[in-house]
């Protein structure tokens, strides 16, 4: 299982589907990393979207990285959060699909 689906407690059978990723810079300076993945369930059904981040800079992947992924937001396919882990860093929008965004 990756590092992402680890830490979204993926139940064993489903999926995580990168659909973004982008480096967080403060003018030519990187502050963090953000992602977005879909969970697809056994039957190719999607269950959710997560947005994820970091603000430390480096890439969580890389095994060197010292704390990997800081926060995410879990949300239903109809774009209603679910869950959150962490606080979100300063300026992140969040806001997946037309449910209401969390304070």
């Amino acid at each position: 299982m990756t590092v992402f689906g680890e830490a979204f407690g993926l139940p064993p059978g489903h999926m995580l589907r990168e659909v973004r990723s982008a480096s967080q810079t403060r003018g030519k300076r990187a502050v963090g990393w953000r992602w977005e993945h879909e969970e697809y369930d056994a039957g190719g059904a999607l269950v959710a979207v997560y947005e994820s981040w970091t603000t430390q800079g480096a890439d969580p992947l890389d095994a060197d990285a010292a704390n990997g992924i800081e926060g995410f937001i879990k949300y239903s396919p109809h774009g209603w959060p679910l869950r959150r882990f962490g606080s979100p860093p300063a300026g992140f929008s969040g806001g997946y699909g037309p449910g209401p965004a969390l304070a």
